[in-house]
This record gives C-alpha cells, structure tokens and sequence, in this order.
C-alpha cells in the first residue's frame, strides 16, 4: 500500500482515542433500544398466539425472546467492558447506564408477564424462559454501577 511522503500512517484498527468511548456508548445505546423492540414485539407476538390458543407459537416467540435478550446482553456486557478500557467520560457512562437501565426494565417486565403464563399452567419451555429473561434482567442490574461515573 502506497501512500504519501508527508501523509502520517495510521494503522487500520487502531482507535481513535477521542471518538471511541463515543462510538461504543452509541453502540450500547442502539443494542438496548433495539431488543427493548424486539422484547416487546415478541411478547406482544407470545400473547397473541396465547389468546388463539397456538401454545407452539407463544412457545416458539418465548423461547426466541430469551435467546435474543441473552446474546444482546452478553454484547452490552462486552461494550461495557470496551468502554472502560476505552476511558469514556461521566456522561458517556451515564448515557450508556440510562439505555442499560431502561432494558433491564423491559426485559424485567416481560419475565414478569412469561412467568404469569407458566404459572397459567404454560409449558415448561415458558417457565424455563420466563427464569432466562430473570437471570438476563440481574446481569443487566450488574452492569448498572460499573455505569456510574466515579465522583
């Protein structure tokens, strides 16, 4: 690769210092709004197949709605872990802690409705989701306080 004498090099993927914790901080906030989506729309999907009587299909969109919630929060808990390598600022942290926060609650929520449908005599397969999306919700309230920013 050629590039100018006076054109200083800059590794592929090394990051930008001033732009990173930026960038990961959007990144956690995208992640969080998008499954507080996607939980909603599932469960929403779950109780109408619910209340048709299709016990496969809320089955199908519980299970996939733990799933989804768990691999989400395994990729925030990753981004956290990003940004405080990265350094991000107060503000940065608490941006990232307001999205966290926010899912944390919908996840909690909708583990709250699952577990009502197991306890209406649901499948295990719900209760065994409705105890997923309860474990997912405690690893989001874990990352809360590595969201503060340090006084």
């Amino acid at each position: 690769m050629r590039r100018a004498p006076d054109t200083p090099f800059v590794p592929r993927f090394s990051p930008n210092p001033q732009f990173r914790p930026d960038r990961l901080v959007a990144s956690v906030v995208a992640l969080a709004e998008q499954s507080n989506n996607l939980v909603l729309e599932a469960a929403m999907a779950a109780a109408r197949a619910d209340a048709q009587g299709d016990t496969a299909e809320a089955v199908d969109q519980v299970c996939r709605l733990a799933v989804s919630a768990g691999v989400t929060t395994g990729e925030i808990t990753w981004l956290v872990a990003e940004l405080e390598t990265a350094g991000g600022d107060g503000d940065a942290l608490a941006e990232a802690g307001v999205a966290v926060a926010g899912m944390e609650s919908c996840v909690r929520a909708v583990a709250q409705a699952v577990q009502e449908l197991a306890d209406r005599g649901g499948p295990a397969e719900i209760a065994s989701s409705a105890e997923a999306l309860r474990r997912v919700s405690l690893q989001l309230t874990a990352l809360l306080p590595r969201l503060q920013p340090v006084g």
